[in-house]
């Protein structure tokens, strides 16, 4: 009884406690529905951010052979394929290592896995929140198909840990890339480096020269060489006689293209010599401080496209006749030079056509002055808008520009980009784009004095005559500054003369850099021999002659005289003639000659005379110290 009792006592305490159970439970699920959900989310958020998670964030990639150093001609180089990858770590822990992995991709088939370039990239303990960056170089495969093709970066820590389910481990280089570029296409010989060009072909050039001190940073010596500079610069350093293309084979040479290049900072652009029948190019001559291009005993050559900017002088032509010249942009201290008695042609015959300043018609040049918002294509009239000035633009009445480029007033002479280097076709020719018959230029042969004189009279232009230091004239020369012409509003269209500054009015720090010449100067110092002689005997005479050019005078003949005046001519005694071999520049040689004086000559005095380079195997600027003569006359008597 009195375990009854005792059970029917507990049995109060024991339900309440089953009902406090009870009751908590009912809270708590009651309260699950609000903190359950609230402790998932956490849970989740926390599972996502939680560990290393190691993600591509960046790739770039470009072929490059700029490092390679000097490249022998006609050589195939391995092109390289220069890599930045960059990871970042997002988690919050640290990534104790990976791998990275590039491969080459064809585009349009991203999808595929294509052909894995260079190693492996392993690295270790990447911090959380922590980014490194990678560069890599690699060869490009010689098997590799040719077309275009983009990085794919894949990352790999399957070594290391479980990556997070995300998308950041696999990424492609926005950047297209076309291996075999680096390479000239078939038929073309690849040039990578400053040369000497002696047999004929098509040359590419495939990257940027940087010519330093050389003097001749490229040579041409040979005919039918087509340069093509594929977009690529050549620079060097302005010395006095720094040339970027010098084109010289001792001989006539013909043919020769030189297009889609840039050349910066030297002396001279382009030196063409006794060439002929070839073509200057889509090209651009800037910051020369002697001549942007410059023609020597040159003819016949089309020098169209160009664009010669900041240059001391933009063109120069010497002894040089029946030549092209049409559209160019010229914005120069002082655009042209060119020798007053020969005849080339500043113009072709009027064609429709974009034009070098984006005009309609394609005509003569564009004219302006150094900053390309002055000079004649600026404020020459233009009634019938159409591009072309109404005056002609003289540089002297031998070379008449009858068709010069305007642009409206306020819009200034942009630069155009030269053209890139030429796509290899399927069947492996360069193909080169050929003008139509009816749009090439008319011959100057074809030209007649009526033509020229239908829009102008020479004789009536009034030219103020320029003339140019000896360093730089053979011949007399006028400046075509880039001048402004005054017209009248009238029927009657007259160029007024133009205001244009002699070479002696340039600064002399222009004018220092502007009369160098890189050609050979040959001069007698000194001739002497003796004071007296007999008819039928034999003397020596000596002469110093002298290379004060910057260009070594390699042989020539020199031929000596004894006149009874200072001027040669048929009535003067030849005496005899000599070889002179590798007077090199800035030296001086002494040559002796022994004669005999003829039987029959006049018993007289004499001067005894030395002419140098009398077979013109070597070019000079000017030949006017070619001759010297000795300081006092031999007297001849009877003996």
């Amino acid at each position: 009884m009195k375990y009854r009792e005792n059970l029917q006592t507990y049995r109060p305490d024991r339900y309440r406690i089953y009902g406090l159970m009870a009751g908590l439970i009912l809270f708590f699920a009651m309260s699950g529905v609000v903190i359950l959900p609230v402790m998932a989310t956490d849970t989740g958020e926390e599972k996502l951010h939680s560990g290393p998670d190691v993600a591509i964030i960046d790739a770039t990639a470009r072929l490059d052979i700029s490092d390679i150093g000097d490249i022998p001609l006609g050589t195939v180089v391995d092109e390289r394929l220069i890599l930045t990858i960059t990871v970042k770590n997002v988690g919050n822990r640290e990534a104790p290592g990976y791998k990275l992995k590039s491969f080459l991709v064809r585009v349009g088939r991203e999808d595929e896995i294509g052909t894995q370039i260079g190693g492996d990239i392993t690295d270790i303990r990447l911090g959380a929140g922590e980014t490194r960056t990678y560069t890599r170089t690699a060869m490009i495969p010689s098997h590799l198909k040719k077309g275009q093709y983009r990085v794919m970066v894949v990352l790999d820590t399957s070594n290391y840990f479980i990556e997070p389910e995300t998308d950041n481990n696999r990424l492609l280089s926005p950047d297209t890339l076309s291996p075999g570029s680096s390479m000239a296409p078939t038929g073309s010989i690849p040039v990578y480096s400053p040369v000497s060009i002696e047999e004929p072909g098509y040359y590419l050039l495939k990257r940027n020269i940087d010519g330093g001190n050389k003097v001749n940073i490229f040579e041409i010596k040979s005919s039918g060489v087509t340069f093509d500079g594929g977009g690529n610069t050549i620079r060097g350093v302005a010395s006095g006689y720094a040339t970027g293309i010098y084109i010289n084979a001792g001989s006539a040479v013909r043919d020769i293209v030189i297009k889609n290049l840039v050349i910066e900072d030297v002396d001279a652009g382009i030196w063409m010599y006794k060439a002929s029948n070839g073509k200057i190019e889509n090209c651009i001559f800037r910051n020369m401080k002697n001549m942007g291009l410059r023609l020597d005993q040159s003819h016949q050559n089309d020098i169209t496209g160009n664009t010669f900017e900041y240059n001391t002088m933009g063109i120069g032509v010497f002894e040089s006749n029946s030549n092209i010249i049409y559209n160019n942009l010229f914005k120069n201290k002082h655009n042209a030079v060119v020798n007053e008695n020969q005849k080339n042609k500043w113009n072709t015959n009027l064609k429709s056509g974009t034009n070098i300043i984006g005009g309609s018609q394609i005509g003569g040049n564009a004219w302006f002055d150094e900053t390309g918002e002055g000079g004649f294509s600026t404020t020459a009239q233009d009634y019938t808008h159409d591009g072309i000035s109404d005056a002609p633009y003289s540089l002297n009445p031998s070379n008449i520009d009858l068709y010069p480029l305007t642009i409206s007033p306020g819009k200034s002479a942009t630069t155009p980009e030269p053209a890139k280097a030429p796509e290899e076709t399927e069947s492996g020719i360069i193909q080169e784009e050929q003008e139509e018959s009816n749009d090439m230029p008319v011959a100057l042969e074809n030209i007649t004095e009526s033509d020229l004189t239908h829009v102008i009279e020479p004789e009536t232009l009034d030219i103020k005559p320029t003339e140019l230091p000896e360093e730089i004239k053979s011949e007399p020369v006028q400046v075509a500054e880039t001048a402004t012409t005054s017209i009248q509003e009238t029927p009657e269209i007259t160029p007024e003369p133009t205001d244009e500054p002699t070479l002696e009015e340039i600064s002399d720090d222009e004018s220092s850099h502007a009369i160098i010449s890189p050609y050979a100067d040959i001069s007698i110092k000194e001739i002497t021999g003796p004071e007296s002689g007999c008819p039928g005997s034999e003397y020596t005479l000596s002469a110093v002659i002298e290379n004060t050019g910057g260009y070594d005078a390699d042989m020539f003949q020199a031929r000596f005289y004894l006149s009874e005046d200072r001027q040669i001519d048929s009535r003067d005694i030849t005496l005899g003639e000599k070889t002179i071999t590798n007077l090199q520049s800035g030296t001086e040689q002494t040559i002796d000659l022994i004669f005999s004086i003829p039987e029959l000559i006049g018993l007289k005095n004499y001067y005894l005379v030395i002419i140098a380079n009398t077979d013109n195997g070597v070019f000079e600027d000017k030949k006017s110290n070619n001759t010297g003569y000795s300081s006092t006359r031999m007297r001849i008597r009877e003996c």
